[in-house]
């Protein structure tokens, strides 16, 4: 996985979910609201297309495992990603996200400050960052070093309170 962090809005795979919101749904609404179960059901559509996109390709071990350890963690990630842009709305008063547009894709910033949420999405991503803190999960197992492992789980949970505190 290619990260610079320990959050998912700072990995890689992130960027990439988190770039698919901004194009699919919030180009779409002016950027004027974020809307978690429609973030969520974007997420987890466009997930799985692509699997069923490689699923098509002759079966090989490069494929089976690019499906089952790249494609299905990006579940996870995609619940986790939504859960901090909530964190981070939460604690700001405003989520705030990039557009790259243009010939050099600049950047474009945009502050949203509304935002539409269900006690359902926050149980589910609730249950999702409860998931991750599990020894055996292979979100905890991924750090390099203890001392990293140890700042994710301080923010995984910090997230959670948060939502816990929303719920």
């Amino acid at each position: 996985m290619g990260a610079w962090g320990i959050t998912v809005r700072q990995s890689d795979d992130g960027l990439d979910l988190l770039d698919t919101i901004v194009m699919e749904q919030l180009r779409k609404v002016n950027f004027a609201v974020f809307n978690v179960s429609e973030a969520i059901t974007l997420l987890n559509q466009t997930i799985q297309e692509e699997i069923e996109q490689y699923k098509q390709k002759p079966p090989s071990k490069t494929t089976d495992f690019y499906i089952s350890n790249s494609l299905m963690h990006n579940f996870t990630n995609a619940a986790i990603l939504v859960a901090e842009c909530l964190y981070d709305y939460y604690q700001t008063g405003e989520l705030v996200v990039y557009d790259y547009v243009g010939e050099l894709y600049d950047p474009i910033e945009y502050h949203i400050k509304n935002l539409v949420v269900t006690g359902n999405d926050l149980l589910s991503l609730l249950a999702e960052l409860e998931s991750v803190q599990s020894p055996e999960h292979w979100k905890y197992q991924g750090w390099a070093s203890e001392e990293i492992l140890r700042q994710w789980l301080k923010h995984i949970q910090s997230v959670q309170q948060t939502l816990k505190e929303h719920a």
